[in-house]
């Protein structure tokens, strides 16, 4: 299998490392399997489990609590080398997602649901760190946009694999492709071996990284209202069918196979404040177009323009290795952030459910519209200066065996 890996890598991807073609390959096997996985989910939940406004409120909140305490999780492993706490963590969320399969009732659709984010926030960060050490400073914003790129290359699949499944069988055996895929991107890290000892086992939080951690707030914010309730307004308000959700979230890869790679390029020549700032202004505007627009054509359209923008939090990593004052900061640091942008995400979803219960979809819009204000007003301060370097590659192929 590495054999393999090599040869494909050295021709998709020429001039990148080893580890990073790896990674690269992990990533899309996951993005297959979790793409494919969320493309359904919405519809599962609504029309097979019956699930209210109130209880996706809910889901959402316990979903995003392990993401709350990655600091804890990471400083747990912080002794594992980073390639294997990534396989691990796929393999976790592999079960998490096939398990699904046996779901009858939103119990256990939270008991699941639970187990997989705890795989999936443990590997979200770690991808990124290990991207962004894999290679050159000069270019880590490329790499970020291929591994993302890839992953939405993966996930046209996964959506394929949903028309396909779904028209003759139903939601359920989606979750057994997933949590195949997923697990197979996990048995792909192990592939990846460190030549360095672990670090130390610590936890990094700086005050000098503060603009980072505000900009991880908000950004978990306005993106879990969004992921919340933008397709359950589209499937719950107008009553959009699988079909439908399906070819929405086909347009979007494609999109997103271009913006990805688009945007860390320009992150790399321009800077991050002027590919953050635009961008995310324009994403308050999608807000409030969920807020106070009623022609569903347009709410589909403004769906992809959020996931074209999506990709400017690209933006925010690399600024997060750019302000480093230690190149050991790096894993933790990213770890950090995540529990730093799921803060406003336990928060934000209940709040949210809750809102539009009692006073209908448009406020919790206005609260994602006002949140992508702020992200403009602190995106303003990030700046291009790199403290200090953590370059790559550090890491390397296991030897056939």
């Amino acid at each position: 299998m590495r054999a393999l890996l090599t040869i494909a890598g050295n021709r998709i991807l020429p001039g990148q490392t080893q580890p990073f073609r790896l990674l690269v390959v992990a990533g899309a096997l996951y993005s297959l399997g979790f793409f494919a996985y969320n493309t359904v989910f919405t519809n599962f939940a609504v029309e097979s489990i019956g699930i209210t406004p109130f209880e996706l409120g809910l889901l959402e909140t316990i979903r995003e609590i392990p993401g709350l305490l990655s600091v804890l999780m990471a400083a747990a492993v912080m002794m594992l080398l980073e390639p294997v706490v990534a396989g691990l963590a796929l393999l976790l969320m592999a079960f998490g997602v096939l398990n699904y399969f046996y779901v009858d009732s939103v119990a256990l659709l939270i008991v699941f649901s639970l187990i997989w984010s705890i795989g999936f926030h443990t590997w979200s960060p770690l991808a990124i760190s290990l991207a962004l050490r894999f290679g050159k400073d000069s270019d880590m914003g490329t790499r970020l946009g291929i591994l993302r790129s890839s992953g939405n290359i993966a996930a046209l699949a996964g959506i394929a694999v949903v028309y396909l499944v779904t028209a003759g069988f139903g939601f359920r055996p989606m979750f057994i492709f997933s949590g195949v895929m997923i697990g197979l991107g996990g048995l792909i890290m192990f592939t990846i071996r460190s030549q360095e000892h672990p670090p130390e086992q610590r936890i990094v939080i700086r005050p000098q990284y503060w603009l980072f951690y505000v900009l991880q707030i908000l950004n978990g914010g306005r993106r879990h209202i969004f992921m919340t309730f933008a397709v359950f307004a589209l499937v719950e308000r107008y009553g959009t069918p699988i079909s439908t959700i399906t070819t929405l979230f086909l347009v979007n890869q494609v999109v997103s196979i271009f913006a990805a790679y688009v945007f860390g390029r320009w992150i790399d020549r321009y800077g991050e404040r002027l590919v953050f700032v635009p961008s995310t202004f324009f994403i308050g505007l999608v807000f409030l177009g969920y807020a106070f627009i009623d022609s569903v054509n347009v709410l589909f359209a403004l769906y992809v323009i959020d996931n074209l923008l999506f990709s400017n939090q690209l933006a925010i990593s690399t600024f997060g290795k750019k302000m480093l004052i230690k190149a050991s900061d790096l894993r933790p640091t990213m770890v950090t952030g995540q529990t730093m942008n799921h803060i406003a995400a336990v928060i934000v979803p209940i709040t949210g459910g809750i809102l539009w219960q009692q006073f209908g979809h448009v406020v919790p819009f206005v609260g994602g519209a006002v949140i992508a204000a702020a992200s403009c007003v602190f995106g303003l301060l990030m700046t291009d200066r790199t403290q200090v370097s953590v370059e790559g590659p550090r890491f390397s192929p296991t030897s056939a065996t």
